[in-house]
Parts: C-alpha cells; sequence; structure tokens
C-alpha cells in the first residue's frame, strides 16, 4: 500500500512538472514564430513600465483605463494576423481558427470591459485592470493564435494552474526593487516623508 501511495505521489508530481515545462514553453513560444515579437515586445515592454513606475502600489482607475488599451491593441493585431492567413490561402476556415478569433474578440470585450469598468468607477478594475492581469492573458494567447501552442485541455490547465507563480514571482521582484523616484517625490511632496 505504502509502495502504491508513492507511486501514485511520484505520477502525480511528474505530471505537475510536466504541466510546469509546457506552461514556461508558453513564455519561449515567441523564439519558434518571430513574427510574434512584434505584439510581444511592446507587450512587456509596457508591462515593465507600467509595474514597476506605474503600479508598484496597485493600480488607479485611469491605469486601468489606459491599461484596457493594450487587450484592444492585442486583439486587433491577431484578427489582422488571422485575417492576413485566410487571405494568403496559408490556413483555412476551421473549428480552431473560429476558436481563435473568439479568443480574440473575448479579449477585445475584456479590454472594452476594462476600460468601462474604469470610466464607471467600478472597484473590479483594480482588479482585472492591473497590467500585471492583462499581460498574463495576452502572453499566454498570443502563441495560440500565432500556431506555437496548441489551445487544448493541457494549455488551459497550466496557464489557469501556473498564474499564482507568475503573480507571486512579479510580486517578488516588485518588493525588492527600488522604490521610483517619482513615488519618492510624490511622499515628499504630501509630507510623509
Amino acid at each position: 500500500m505504502y509502495i502504491s501511495f508513492l507511486g501514485i505521489l511520484s505520477s502525480m508530481l511528474l505530471s505537475v512538472w510536466n504541466l510546469f515545462l509546457h506552461w514556461l514553453s508558453i513564455f519561449a513560444a515567441p523564439v519558434k514564430e518571430p513574427e510574434m515579437f512584434w505584439i510581444i515586445i511592446p507587450i512587456w515592454v509596457n508591462w515593465f513600465f507600467t509595474e514597476f513606475f506605474m503600479e508598484k502600489h496597485g493600480t488607479t482607475f485611469g491605469n486601468a483605463i489606459g491599461n484596457g488599451v493594450i487587450p484592444i491593441l492585442a486583439s486587433v493585431d491577431w484578427v489582422r494576423y488571422l485575417y492576413r492567413l485566410i487571405s494568403e490561402g496559408s490556413i483555412h476556415l476551421t473549428f480552431g481558427v473560429f476558436l481563435k478569433f473568439s479568443l480574440s474578440v473575448a479579449v477585445f470585450a475584456y479590454g472594452v470591459f476594462v476600460i468601462f469598468a474604469g470610466i464607471k468607477i467600478e472597484r473590479i478594475v483594480f482588479y482585472i485592470g492591473r497590467i500585471r492581469w492583462i499581460t498574463y492573458v495576452l502572453i499566454m494567447i498570443t502563441p495560440i493564435i500565432y500556431n506555437v501552442i496548441k489551445f487544448d485541455l493541457k494549455t488551459f490547465t497550466a496557464i489557469v494552474l501556473f498564474f499564482p507563480v507568475y503573480w507571486w514571482i512579479i510580486e517578488f521582484f516588485d518588493r525588492i526593487t527600488p522604490e521610483p523616484r517619482v513615488y519618492q517625490q510624490e511622499q515628499v511632496g504630501q509630507g510623509k516623508l
């Protein structure tokens, strides 16, 4: 019985490890399809500056509204890419292509929702409008759209299961990076230092 338990535990750990490696491969996907860099690089650059210089202590309504534009632009690029492939005859309308168009529309709607929630001053925007969430969604879906990562149960599970890992790695670096001078100057101006 003890050996059976160890076998099951070993199998489960191996499955989780394989999922983790699959999750890491999503981040590395642009290496397999360099055209993806045209959308991935602006997403990462925007994330870096927003995360460490504007949202170090959380997002604001204005910040969230600006962040909502990023998924709109990314989804428009995805549709452009898919349309180009269809018009060139590189891909045909299949269920997989329909699914990719649906993902693009869903991400577009997400961006619009973030903007409207920010304008209406709804508190949910502090969570769904944070650049960390938005970047994760875009970084995970872009390789699916570009046919580098297959969208299946394994991919979906890896994306959902390891989101907290992504969140806490960013949080760790957020805490150890120095405070931007802008925050220090604001605190001096407000008499907090």
